[in-house]
């Protein structure tokens, strides 16, 4: 799909501070950085600086409950949801509670036959095993019944999640979640697993084991690049040291599935959470239950961990292989009304454990908002994607009354309703999506700035590195360069899919590679001037490091923006 070029607007404001070069000021300005105190933290990221835990209303209340209970060695389940986010805050909490000597135990239930968040029968069960404390993680700020019915039985709730309220609060012993209307946390974008984290901070202070929780961080770095929350603030703070971590893992469930994937030797960094691990520990909830990717994070037997990494990697296979196939029948449908404001596809035994990834694909595809469902006979459940600028929690909210449940984020959320009801869900959202112009909908690739080829140097790289961690929210920066000259063109990759290029950029000669730009080869010519759009990239070779322009789109003929 062709893409629409813009470059952002210059800040208004450009900080005077000689020791950075102009253009890392200007980006770290549209960052909103503009004192030499808000761009020393944004690059030089400080543990310190995360806020207090007990700046959440009940954090008092839950730790003196949940002290109250190792003391007297009551039951605390952990109810967690079965993605990256959810699996990495259960083992965490989970971890965390197990050195604090607690009597424990974990509920995730089983995507197929239960679906997501909680559900009265698990809640029911749990509460006739004797648990006395439930703590959700990643889940529960939705689940009004269930926890009016643990509550009922004399089991308390404790909510920890950092999902939109979709309508009441539940009526829980105490909630923590960034986005609750009766709180004033500072930051609200926290994952689920960062939620957790927060929690287990706060027990954590002033115990003897003051500090241990650090060990946990790489496993918050994980859940939160899986998630997609803002790569800013806490989130920064935490990825950025959870990294640090990562590298020197304690986990041999971690320590086992990165060598397995063969980034062993790399330090790692949110490429290595977002596209190696966190697929992996989503497969096992996609293609069999979560169990196998939470007995991973936790196991300490070296020989286990093997075992179940093994199992993880043929599971994210087996998962690869489904999404194309579903993506491939979801697309077929998806061509015959791709004319329409929001897009939506159903087919019977569409595994559910990939219709999001799918839903995913086609809106990076279409650049529409995407509904794609597994049609069971008498209900249907789906993943919802979404474009810049439309809410598809909103959306959904709009069509309730056609819903037996969703949730999610602004961009990404889940549902079931009857089956019947789909004809009937498309022609509300379709309703919702007049507020959509052909402007957002189309696909945009924005340049944080156009550069000059002075411009294109290793100091600039070096600067740019720093900030790192990259991800949503705290993108890489992509730059515009017009009228480059092409000295030299090759195909390079399995099945020649990459697009080689060697250019001159006034008296500069540099390397550029375009993955999955092969297609281009047969259009250029050496002697053509082509734009580019691209990130500042580096290639290491015999310990040398030399410039590289990662190409992301490209234009012949220096085409007007």
């Amino acid at each position: 799909m062709k893409k629409r070029w813009v470059v952002k607007e210059k800040p208004n404001e450009i900080p005077n501070l000689p020791e950075y070069e102009g253009l890392v000021l200007g980006l770290l300005a549209a960052r909103g950085l503009t004192t030499k105190e808000q761009i020393e933290d944004f690059l030089n990221p400080d543990y310190n600086k995360l806020h207090d835990p007990f700046l959440f209303a009940d954090m008092q209340k839950i730790c003196a409950r949940i002290f109250d209970a190792i003391k007297n060695q009551e039951k605390i389940v952990i109810y967690s949801d079965y993605d990256a986010d959810a699996i990495t805050a259960l083992a965490v909490m989970y971890l965390a509670l197990k050195k604090l000597g607690a009597n424990l135990d974990y509920y995730i239930p089983d995507r197929f036959a239960e679906g997501y968040g909680m559900n009265v029968e698990a809640v029911k069960k749990l509460c006739e095993d004797g648990a006395k404390i439930i703590i959700t993680v990643d889940c529960g700020i939705n689940a009004v019944e269930e926890t009016n019915i643990a509550q009922s039985l004399g089991t308390d709730v404790i909510i920890t999640d950092h999902h939109e309220l979709t309508d009441e609060l539940p009526k829980a012993f105490a909630i923590i979640n960034p986005k609750n209307p009766n709180d004033n946390y500072p930051f609200r974008f926290l994952t689920g697993v960062g939620v957790a984290f927060k929690v287990v901070q706060a027990l954590f202070r002033g115990e003897i084991l003051s500090g241990w929780e650090k060990w946990l961080l790489d496993l918050v770095a994980i859940g939160t690049v899986a998630d997609l929350q803002p790569l800013t603030g806490e989130n920064r703070i935490l990825v950025s040291f959870g990294l640090k971590v990562l590298h020197k893992t304690k986990w041999a469930g971690l320590r086992t599935l990165i060598k397995l994937a063969g980034v062993d030797s790399k330090i790692p960094d949110t490429y290595t959470l977002g596209f190696i691990i966190a697929p992996r520990i989503n497969a096992a909830g996609r293609i069999k239950h979560a169990d196998v990717a939470f007995k991973l994070l936790v196991c300490e037997d070296e020989a286990e961990a093997q075992t179940l990494a093994e199992e993880l990697n043929q599971l994210n296979t087996h998962r690869q292989q489904l999404t194309e196939q579903v993506l491939s029948e979801a697309r077929s449908q998806v061509e015959l009304i791709e004319n329409k404001k929001v897009l939506l596809a159903a087919g019977a035994d569409w595994p559910k454990g990939v219709v999001g990834l799918v839903a995913g694909k086609l809106v990076e595809e279409y650049g529409r908002p995407v509904l794609v469902m597994d049609r069971g006979e008498l209900v249907a459940t789906g993943s919802a994607r979404s474009v810049r600028n439309f809410d598809i929690v909103a959306a959904l909210t709009h069509a309730k009354d056609l819903l037996t449940k969703y949730g999610g984020h602004t961009q990404a959320a889940g549902f079931t309703l009857v089956t019947e009801n789909i004809p009937a869900l498309h022609q509300k959202l379709l309703e919702y999506a007049e507020t959509l112009d052909e402007e957002t909908l189309s696909p945009v690739l924005e340049a944080d700035a156009e550069l000059a080829p002075l411009d294109l140097n290793m100091e600039n790289y070096d600067l740019i590195s720093k900030f790192a961690p990259f991800g949503y929210g705290n993108h890489k920066p992509k730059f515009l360069i017009s009228s480059v000259e092409v000295l030299e063109i090759r195909l390079v990759g399995k099945e020649s899919r990459h697009l080689k290029l060697r250019l001159r950029a006034a008296e500069k000669v540099l390397d550029a590679i375009g993955f999955n730009l092969g297609f281009w080869a047969g259009s250029l010519e050496p002697g053509g001037k082509v734009d580019l759009m691209f990130e500042l990239d580096c290639n290491e070779w015999n310990n040398q490091k030399n410039l590289e322009l990662k190409i992301l789109d490209l234009r012949k003929n220096n085409l007007k923006l």
